[in-house]
C-alpha cells in the first residue's frame, strides 16, 4: 500500500481504525473503523470499491488481530461513494449485513441514478446562471466510475436514537445528522463516550453542505445538526477523514463560525445589487477552480443562498428561467 496511508491503530477499548486509499487529491483517505464488543464486531465505513481498498481491508484486520469472518455488520455513515462504495463487494463476499439510517432506505435508487445526478446537476447550472460554455464542464460526470457500483438496498434501517447492541451493555447510539447527506448519521460509543462523527465533523476542513433538490434549507439542517452535538457536549471524535479530534464541541462550535462567516461574505456580495448563485460563487470563492470544484462551489454557494433566504435575509426572483437574489 502507498506509504502516504496512515497506520492501522489499535485506538483502544476494542476499537481500531483502518485508513483506506481513496482515488481522489483530496480526501486521500477514509477511516474505517472496526469496534468489537462482547458479542458482535461492527465495521464502521468501508470506502471505494478497488482491489487496492480491499487489500489494505483485509490487512487492517489481521493487523487488528481479526479477519472479515469475526465481522457481523457494516454500518455506513452516509450515502457518498467513499463511504458505501465498497458494500456491495463486502457484503456479498463475507456476508456482512448493510445497516444505514432510514432515509437511506429511499435514497439509494437516487445514489444508483448517475444519469439523474448529471441532469439534475444541468438544470441546477441552467437555473443559477452557469454561462452556457460553463454548462457542460460542470454537468458531466463522465459515466459512472468502477469504483462506484450499483448498491442495494440496505438491510437494516436505523433511526434516530436507536441503539445498535454490541453486547455486554455496550452500544452504538445512533444521531441522526442531516446537512453533507440527507442519511448522515453519527455514533456515540456508550462504554467511552466517543462520537463516529463520519463526514459531520471532520478536523482541518469542512464538509461541503450542497444544495439538494429535495430538501428545503439543507444548510439550516447542518447547523442544527451541528448545534445538537454542542448541546451533547462532545468530547473525543473519531472523523471519516483525517485525524482525532481531541474536543469534538469546539470544532463544531468552529464549523458553525466557519459558515456564519460565509453567510456574512455573501450578503455582502447581494447587498451590491441583484447576483445570481454564479456570480456569488466567483466573488466568494478562489479562482481558477476545476470543473468539479466549480460544480461542488455552486452547489454549496445555492445551499447558503438558500438558507439566506428562508432567514428573510435575501429574497429571490426569476428572470428568463433564472434565478437571481437581492436584499
Amino acid at each position: 500500500m502507498s506509504d502516504a496511508l496512515p497506520d492501522v491503530t489499535d485506538l483502544g477499548h476494542g476499537i481500531g481504525v483502518i485508513p483506506l486509499p481513496l482515488p481522489f487529491r483530496s480526501p486521500s483517505f477514509v477511516n474505517a473503523y472496526v469496534v468489537q464488543g462482547d458479542d458482535r464486531t461492527v465495521l464502521i465505513d468501508c470506502g471505494v470499491d478497488t482491489d487496492a481498498g480491499r487489500t489494505r481491508l483485509i490487512e487492517g484486520l489481521s493487523i487488528l488481530g481479526g479477519d472479515p469472518v469475526h465481522i457481523d455488520t457494516l454500518i455506513v455513515s452516509h450515502l457518498h461513494p467513499d463511504h458505501v462504495g465498497m458494500a456491495p463487494r463486502l457484503t456479498s463476499e463475507f456476508g456482512w449485513t448493510l445497516l444505514m439510517h432510514r432515509r437511506a432506505g429511499t435514497l439509494w435508487e437516487r445514489y444508483n441514478d448517475t444519469a439523474g445526478l448529471e441532469t439534475r446537476t444541468r438544470h441546477l447550472a441552467q437555473r443559477h446562471g452557469v454561462p452556457s460554455p460553463m454548462i457542460d464542464p460542470i454537468s458531466s460526470l463522465g459515466g459512472r466510475p468502477s469504483y462506484m457500483p450499483m448498491l442495494h438496498a440496505p438491510d437494516v434501517l436505523v433511526g434516530d436514537g436507536d441503539h445498535i447492541e454490541l453486547g455486554g451493555g455496550r452500544t452504538l447510539e445512533v444521531l441522526h445528522t442531516p446537512g453533507h447527506e440527507q442519511a448522515h448519521i453519527c455514533l456515540r460509543d456508550s462504554l467511552t463516550g466517543i462520537l463516529f462523527s463520519g463526514d459531520h465533523v471532520l478536523p482541518r476542513i469542512t464538509p461541503v453542505i450542497m444544495f439538494d433538490e429535495q430538501v428545503d434549507d439543507v444548510l439550516g439542517d447542518y447547523l442544527t445538526s451541528l448545534n445538537r452535538l454542542i448541546a451533547l457536549d462532545i468530547g473525543l471524535t473519531y472523523p471519516a477523514h483525517g485525524h482525532i479530534v481531541e474536543r469534538g464541541t469546539a470544532r463544531c462550535e468552529q464549523i458553525v463560525l466557519h459558515h456564519d462567516r460565509r453567510l456574512s461574505g455573501m450578503l455582502d456580495i447581494v447587498r451590491l445589487g441583484p447576483r445570481t448563485a454564479w456570480t456569488v460563487m466567483e466573488e466568494a470563492y478562489r479562482p481558477h477552480l476545476t470543473p468539479l470544484e466549480q460544480r461542488l462551489a455552486l452547489r454549496e454557494t445555492v445551499s447558503h443562498l438558500e438558507h439566506l433566504r428562508f432567514d428573510a435575509q435575501v429574497g429571490r426572483f426569476e428572470e428568463n428561467g433564472v434565478l437571481w437574489y437581492r436584499t
